[in-house]
């Protein structure tokens, strides 16, 4: 029988691999009692019914529309977690909602007065939406009514817009994350406009846009967002924080195109009109001048200022051509002074007029350098280069140098 005794920790670890292996994702309905917030931020709390109780912890990060309390009912999204020093299970949520209507509607105006405060609702920051808008991003379910009607009352009005669709989860305790998600990715597409939204429903349906998490992705969007969530009697929090309310899915896909193909054609003909009779009204224009043209006196008018005309121009191309002339020959003389210049200071000049420069160990010599007896030097000449060896010297009047500051020596 020892064979088969398990140690504490055995038995302990075992019961939680199958705990937590058989229920990695639970949905659980309960009351909440022993509610405690941890000064770390952390969440614990009891979730019971009349027939039995476990202990709940919601660590600090993780969503909480409304500050819990006991006597809640709340619905907890989590994972069976054992803790192996006490030998206790709990479930250790990822999100928590009211699940009663009276904590969802307290939840609603608890977050209300939070986004009011914070400025999420303030018209001032508030974008209009674009006149003409060539892509419009629309976050929604892929199986509801609500996108039909976005599409087909898109196509009607404006069929030249693209659309880019997100499908997205509009319910449900993972909606929230989704929604958020979908504006994030679409903000990325290069839309000129967002519609956010789904078809009616209860409070319960509607929650995902109740939430902190979609008001936070509506308040920092780069692009204007639409809500159009529900009926119009709906309202919602990510009402109060778009840019824009539509009361319906598709009175959002009208207000995305206010300008319609109808318009188009129509401004497109009126522009065609307006067009033509300019052009006919110019055309008279043209054809009264060129009757005025050919008459005698409009002829010798022209003449005389043809004339005159030609006179001007003849004196300013004359004077023109004597400045160019006079600029001309002083920038020649002053290139003859430069070019004259230049040659002087040339360090082989002094070698044109007879003298010699006198190198040592591949170092031209200056005025101030001495020669000793045993040096072997070079002379550079205009015409050679000769070597030389030094056997006497003698103190003399100091030698002219050159303008490079080598001493010349006349041969």
């Amino acid at each position: 029988m020892d064979e088969h005794v398990l140690t504490v920790t055995l038995l302990t670890q075992a019961i939680r691999q199958t705990l937590e292996g058989e229920f990695a994702l639970v949905h659980v309905i309960g009351e909440i009692s022993n509610y405690k917030r941890h000064q770390s931020g952390h969440r614990y709390f009891t979730l019971k019914d009349e027939g039995a109780q476990i202990r709940c912890v919601l660590w600090r990060g993780r969503p909480v529309p409304v500050e819990l309390s006991d006597g809640m009912q709340v619905k907890v999204r989590g994972r069976l977690s054992v803790y192996p020093l006490q030998g206790n299970y709990q479930i250790d949520c990822f999100s928590v909602l009211p699940a009663g209507i009276g904590d969802l509607y307290a939840a609603f105006e608890q977050l209300k007065r939070e986004l009011a405060a914070a400025g999420y609702f303030d018209q001032q920051r508030k974008r209009s939406l674009p006149r003409l808008p060539r892509t419009i991003g629309i976050a929604t379910s892929p199986t509801g009514a609500a996108l039909r009607d976005m599409i087909t009352t898109l196509e009607r009005r404006n069929p030249s817009v693209t659309v880019v669709f997100r499908p997205t989860l509009v319910q449900g305790i993972e909606a929230a994350e989704d929604v958020a998600h979908a504006i994030a990715e679409l903000n990325t597409y290069g839309c000129d406009v967002i519609i956010v939204g789904r078809g009616g429903g209860s409070l319960e349906d509607l929650w995902a846009f109740n939430t902190r998490t979609v008001a936070d992705a509506i308040f920092h969007s780069q692009v204007p967002i639409v809500s159009a969530v529900g009926h119009e009697t709906d309202v919602t929090i990510a009402d109060f924080v778009a840019d824009v309310r539509a009361a319906t899915p598709t009175a959002a896909a009208e207000l995305c195109t206010p300008i319609r193909r109808e318009d188009l054609l129509y401004w497109l003909d009126e522009w065609s009109e307006r067009t033509s009779s300019a052009l006919l009204a110019h055309l008279a224009d043209i054809e009264r001048g060129a009757k005025e043209f050919t008459s005698p006196v409009t002829v010798q008018l022209l003449l005389q200022r043809t004339d005159h005309a030609v006179f001007r121009t003849d004196r300013f191309i004359d004077s023109i051509t004597s400045a160019i002339m006079h600029t001309w020959a002083r920038y020649c003389q002053q290139l003859d002074h430069a070019e004259h210049a230049l040659s002087l200071m040339h360090p082989l000049q002094p070698l044109e007029r007879g003298f010699a420069l006198v190198e040592r160990d591949g170092v031209f010599l200056t005025a101030s350098d001495r020669l000793r007896a045993g040096d072997r030097i070079r002379l550079h000449r205009r015409a050679d280069l000769s070597a030389a060896l030094v056997t006497e010297t003698t103190e003399q009047t100091q030698l002219p140098e050159t303008d490079d500051g080598k001493a010349e020596t006349n041969h």
